[in-house]
């Protein structure tokens, strides 16, 4: 990321740059070239919308679309939040005024974030008349909504239909945008993932779980730590934390007051290569979440045919089917969450049955070339434009 916040198109003699020229090559030459841009503002904080922003820079949509990712926020102190904010707002103006862009696409989760996305997106699609897509990744958004008063909500719904296109990643939650502001223009457009060559053999005797996400209480790794001491644990099982947040402390005593500490491990914030070379060790990945859009850690676990266990929250049950693919719970229930752990934990037969079905589905609708060519098409259609990686 450059001093400006912006993250220019890679590099064409970079391994992601050749690979996306490569596949941009592949693309039939059926379309004319015209430059565009499209300016992608997204948080650099921890977490989903990073992951899949991340994963899609990757892909022929930012090499294409000549994409700058602006970003508006992190994981820094309050200063620094509302500074980058600030410096993120004013490149947003400044770019439209000295280079219009062909497009604005926000990443927003609820509360702050869609706060300081609808200011951006009024700044560029009420002032600047540039289209605007307006992404959603927040599970919790319909409860943001409740909880708003009068005159919020009706800003809320004031910047759902503002935009030209808003993307849920859920069919219910594209449900729940139309109720709350009828006429918005929703599509729906499912995260997607780079897929393992095939699924993981997940028989063995010591099968290990893996949390991956922020240690909070909406993610409820305490639970899930309460039901590892309750259930039946075969010999040599491990839970792994990848992750860190207010919740560690919390964790860490309870590991010593249940005598858990030679079967649980802390590995903290892990980078992209740290992430894959755990889930490329793990059985099963647990994901008890009281709140979720459309969680990447499934996902990724999905990606490389591990089984699942998570909660019927958000838009997870959009990718895991009880008992065919994984299995789900009820949030906010340790004793659930218990036996369904006992059950992946001592039947390695079902722990492979459920990770082939996961892989499957993931290679017929979280494909992450899905994603980006969804994408693609959607830009076509609100800027009247091709891509300029397109060729004649």
């Amino acid at each position: 990321m450059t001093s400006d916040g912006l993250t220019r198109p890679l590099p064409a003699d970079s391994p992601v740059g050749v690979t996306t020229r490569r596949a941009a090559a592949q693309r039939p030459a059926t379309r004319t070239t015209v430059r565009s841009q499209v300016l992608w503002v997204a948080t650099a904080a921890r977490g989903g919308i990073h992951g899949y922003t991340q994963a899609l820079e990757a892909t022929p949509l930012f090499s294409d679309w000549g994409m700058q990712r602006l970003v508006t926020h992190d994981d820094g102190p309050l200063a620094r939040r509302l500074g980058l904010f600030a410096r993120g707002a004013a490149q947003l103006v400044w770019r439209c005024v000295r280079a219009r862009p062909a497009l604005v696409h926000l990443h927003s989760a609820a509360y702050g974030s869609f706060a300081r996305k609808a200011l951006l997106l009024w700044a560029a699609r009420g002032l600047f008349r540039v289209p605007t897509v307006l992404h959603l990744h927040a599970g919790e958004f319909e409860t943001f909504y409740g909880e708003c008063p009068p005159l919020a909500r009706a800003v809320v719904r004031a910047t759902l239909r503002r935009a030209d296109r808003v993307i849920t990643l859920s069919p219910a939650l594209a449900a729940a945008v139309t109720r709350m502001a009828p006429g918005t223009r929703v599509t729906v457009a499912a995260n997607g993932v780079a897929l393992a060559p095939e699924a993981r053999t997940l028989a063995g005797d010591a099968p290990r779980v893996l949390f991956l996400g922020v240690l909070i209480e909406r993610k409820d790794p305490v639970g899930l730590l309460r039901a590892w001491a309750s259930c039946r644990r075969p010999p040599g099982a491990q839970l792994v934390f990848g992750g860190d947040g207010p919740l560690r402390p919390e964790l860490e005593r309870l590991v010593d007051e249940l005598g858990l500490r030679s079967s649980v491990t802390f590995r903290g914030w892990l980078d992209p290569t740290g992430v894959a070379a755990e889930l490329d060790k793990t059985d099963i990945l647990a994901l008890p979440s009281h709140f979720e859009g459309q969680p990447l850690a499934l996902l990724e676990g999905m990606a490389r045919g591990l089984a699942l266990l998570s909660t019927r929250v958000g838009g997870i049950p959009d990718l895991i089917e009880d008992g065919v693919s994984g299995r789900l719970v009820p949030p906010g229930d340790p004793a659930a969450l218990g036996r369904a752990l006992d059950e992946l934990l001592n039947d390695g037969g079902t722990r492979q049955r459920y990770g082939a079905a996961a892989y499957a589905r993931a290679q017929h609708t979280f494909d992450i070339r899905r994603t980006w060519q969804s994408l693609d098409t959607l830009y076509q259609t609100l800027t009247q434009r091709t891509p300029r990686g397109a060729h004649d």
